[in-house]
Order: C-alpha cells, then structure tokens, then sequence
C-alpha cells in the first residue's frame, strides 16, 4: 500500500498531521488536500484529543497546488467532487480554513520550511505559527492568474493588517521569514529541526493545565469578535459564556487545584462548547 498523502498520528493528547509527499515539496492534489480535511474532522471529533499540529515531511511545508500543465487547476477542481455544492463550488483550502475556525481545538503550524500559496492560506488560519528560519511564504496566485483562496483576504489583514495583506495579496511575492515574525504572521523563528518539537511543547499545555470547554469557549468568542460591532458587545457574549460555565465541574476544579497547587484534573471535552 502506498504511503498516505497525510499522515495522522496521535501522542498524550496531541493530534500530529504531517503533510507527507516531501518527494514533490508537500505540492497540493485533491487527495491531499481531502486528507488534510479528513484529519482536521478526525481530531476535532475525538474527545481524548486537545491540539492538532500540523507540520510538513521533508524540507518543505507545502509549496501549493502541484502544476502539471495549463489546465491543471481546472482539472483539479473538476476532480474535486467534495466542492461541488448546490451553491456553487467551494474550493479545497476554504474548507480547511473553516474546519480549522469551527474547530473546538487549537491548531498549531509547525512550518518546517517553505509555505507558498495554498500553504500559505491554511497557515494563515491556524492559531499560532511557528516556523524555521529558513522558511520563505508567498501568496502568488495572481502570479498564477487566479485569486487568492482558502478565505486568506478575511484572515491575513486580520493577522497583519490591511496595507501588508494587500501588499501580500495583490503582488504575489515571495518573502522571507524575517517578514513574516515582524508582520506577525508567525510568532517565533527556529532551526528547521526544532520547530516540531517547539510545536508540540506549545500543544501539550491543552493536554493538563487548560480546561477543554474554555478553550473551545473561548475560540468561539473570538471568531465571533470580529463580527462584533462595540465592545460591549463582546463583553455581552462573554458574559453569558462565563456565567453559563461558574458552575462546571472544570470552573470547581480550576478553583480548587489552584488553591491545593495541584497540576487540574479537567474532564470536560469542550465538544458540545465548541458547536
């Protein structure tokens, strides 16, 4: 049997999705990318698990869609068959973005190395990046004729504000990892060889000292944020949710082992939290 386009492996709480075809730099195909969503559902489906990360095999990260030739795109889409909905065709990218903000879990990037189009976009939507020094990233689709996808022109001026997204967005360009940790779209640069590691050290905090249901109350509350017209108004939602959780047994626990300085013992999933 051949190797799995992504690879999905568990550890103490931590899902691991690997982005595995290093022989074509982690290049995009429909499988792959239905890999990528299938792995995202898994983990968020799964109550034992508290972080996906999210990493690449080989030197790169993803460099985008695999291009054989000129109609590759449209053959791509057409082979597609996931996308097409009643409304309209929804492409690859966007669904993972969505998945990964419905999500009730974090989704860390471990961004072992370059980063470009498609690559570049689900990043965009993860919760935290951290990425070797050596990594480069661009959003080059109007390099390639089309528009930028995976719903990058709603999370990239959120990230790095509007003037450098449409910078990003509308020229295309290839830019180093120096850019991306002062823009912010990553939060720390290291050796290639240390960011999975770094990455699951970020992860493995949700497995103990993080109540499930807060985390995923509070991914919630921050997707809709940006809907949010006043302040007040975020200050509303998270007041219901905060009343609405005084009386869990993670609120009791959270309390309590503070108070006997004791690691918690959580036990909600956060699973009915995050819906």
């Amino acid at each position: 049997m051949s190797e799995q386009p992504v690879r999905y492996e568990v550890d103490a709480g931590v899902a691991v999705l690997t982005l595995n075809r290093p022989d074509r730099r982690n290049a995009m195909t429909v499988p792959f990318m239905h890999g990528i969503e299938d792995g995202l559902a898994r983990a968020d489906a799964d109550p034992a698990v508290r972080a996906v990360v999210v990493t690449g095999a080989g030197p790169a990260f993803c460099v985008g869609a695999e291009l054989n030739g000129p109609d590759t795109l449209r053959l791509a889409m057409e082979a597609d068959t996931r996308g097409h909905t009643p409304s309209g065709y929804r492409e690859p990218a966007g669904r993972i973005t969505e998945r990964i903000a419905a999500m009730r879990i974090p989704v860390i990037g471990a961004v072992n190395g370059d980063a470009v189009g498609g690559g570049a976009t689900i990043v965009a939507a993860m919760d935290l990046r951290i990425a070797a020094d050596t990594a480069r990233f661009g959003f080059v689709f109007t390099r390639r004729g089309v528009v930028a996808e995976g719903a990058s022109t709603w999370f990239l001026p959120r990230l790095v504000g509007l003037g450098r997204a449409t910078d990003w967005l509308v020229s295309g360009r290839v830019f180093e990892a120096a850019e991306a940790l002062e823009s912010g779209f990553v939060s720390r640069l290291l050796p290639a060889a240390e960011v999975l590691p770094a990455a699951l050290e970020y992860a493995r905090q949700f497995t103990g000292t993080t109540s499930p249901a807060s985390v995923a109350a509070v991914r919630r509350l921050l997707a809709a944020s940006w809907g949010a017209a006043t302040p007040a108004e975020s200050a509303r939602a998270e007041s219901a949710v905060y009343s609405g959780l005084l009386d869990s047994p993670d609120a009791k626990e959270g309390v309590v082992s503070f108070l006997e300085r004791r690691a918690p013992s959580f036990t909600t999933t956060g699973t009915e939290e995050a819906r």
